[in-house]
């Protein structure tokens, strides 16, 4: 039986990497005999980054960022991924939230703008942020407050090991905070942390560098510059007991 391909070594493929002036770090990974491509975008807005008082807003901006933005109405993101054939995602973690989308090649340029004009402005109203307390909430319940033993070790564990609020706090977010969450606080929490220089762009996939360079200048060149947030203190002090 010959040999697959897939078992041989990749040759000729390169990663490059640029800044745009607005301080957007942009990663390109190109095969381009890959009929498809990957679109990720990578803030360092994680739950490790949220302040006293806002807790669970990491994962809330997550699914706030899929609800509309300058230029598309609510759930536009999904019908224009969707119709392209593609799939779309997005995660929080301790130190950074992720949106990743894989499309045929042809549908790069879609993607992007669809990534730059949320980073540019996510559409953040009342009702819209109301309406995603209430589902982030109800996950909670589901995957953790009705679960038995839901919360370890999420929950449980990080308030023992650790004594600074970084560290120590309820990543999934209290529902007080939750609730009390209103536009202006969303508002400041997407200017702080989802900042073209918190974040890096990242193509993978069926391009040329030179191609993704044109498109990814056209589309996020004009995002307005804001630096990144400082990073948290994550050090604790020496245990005693």
């Amino acid at each position: 039986m010959p040999t697959s391909d897939l078992t041989q070594p990749r040759t000729g493929y390169r990663v490059e990497r640029l800044t745009l002036d607005n301080g957007l770090r942009v990663v390109l990974a190109p095969e381009p005999d890959c009929p498809v491509t990957g679109v990720a975008v990578v803030y360092g807005a994680g739950i490790r980054s949220e302040p006293q008082g806002r807790t669970g807003f990491a994962h809330l901006f997550e699914h706030l960022m899929f609800q509309g933005s300058e230029n598309l109405e609510k759930l536009a993101h999904f019908r224009h991924i969707q119709g392209a054939g593609g799939t779309f995602n997005g995660s929080t973690h301790l130190d950074y939230t992720r949106y990743i989308q894989t499309v045929p090649a042809n549908a790069l340029e879609r993607v992007l703008f669809l990534e730059a004009d949320r980073m540019r402005a996510p559409r953040i109203t009342p009702e819209t942020l109301r309406n995603q307390v209430d589902v982030v909430k109800e996950e909670i319940r589901v995957n953790v407050l009705n679960r038995p033993f839901g919360g370890f070790p999420w929950l449980r564990l990080p308030p023992v090991m650790f004594d600074t609020f970084p560290n120590a706090h309820d990543g999934y977010g209290s529902f007080t905070d939750l609730d009390a969450a209103g536009v202006d606080e969303a508002e400041e929490f997407f200017d702080r942390y989802y900042a073209c220089g918190n974040a890096v762009l990242c193509i993978a996939g069926g391009f040329s560098v030179e191609q993704a360079e044109v498109l990814v200048k056209r589309h996020f060149g004009d995002v307005p510059a804001r630096p990144a947030p400082p990073a948290p203190v994550l050090s604790e002090p020496d245990l005693t007991e």
